[in-house]
């Protein structure tokens, strides 16, 4: 198989995934509070940016997914060896981390913990995870004490840019 062809079924499954996932975010954001009745500007509710992120995310997955059927992505030729491969491959286990540790952010640290300790905990732990699976094997100290300098300061920014500039009520903040 071509790589190429590799390249265009992952398009297809890719593109079908972000179209949903963007499809899921303008659902969503529509569900949020409107604030009409404290006369909210209606460019200013918290439901505007998500949606058009959303939206932006729905048409991008949609031309991604036309270019994909454009070129063959739809022929996947499903088997056992072939899924083997595909569900032990570097990929899936950059999304299965990322999908773990997000998700432990999202159902464990973010409603127990402040904001702005589950934030720098979330940050630090992601990055040595990445770092971990591009070079195989835990980072040395020195990369370590860069994780931890980058996700204090980048936990405590986005937490004063969003209670101190946004005026967003955050967890525990």
């Amino acid at each position: 198989m071509s790589h190429q062809s590799s390249m265009n079924k992952a398009d297809f499954i890719s593109s079908i995934i972000l179209t949903l996932f963007g499809i899921g975010v303008v659902v969503e954001s529509l569900r949020l509070p409107r604030l009409e009745n404290l006369n909210v500007n209606a460019y200013t509710v918290p439901g505007i940016v998500p949606g058009f992120l959303g939206l932006f995310l729905t048409v991008a997955g949609l031309a991604i997914f036309v270019r994909s059927i454009r070129r063959g992505g739809w022929k996947l030729s499903l088997n056992k060896d072939g899924m083997r491969r595909w569900l032990g491959s570097a990929m899936v286990m950059r999304t299965a981390v990322t999908v773990v540790i997000t998700m432990g952010y999202a159902i464990l640290l973010f409603p127990n913990v402040p904001f702005w300790i589950a934030t720098p905990i979330f940050i630090f732990v992601f990055v040595v995870a990445t770092e971990a699976m591009k070079y195989g094997g835990l980072p040395d100290r020195k990369k370590l004490l860069t994780a931890l300098v980058l996700a204090i300061i980048a936990g405590l920014l986005i937490n004063y840019v969003f209670q101190d500039l946004f005026f967003v009520r955050l967890p525990g903040g």
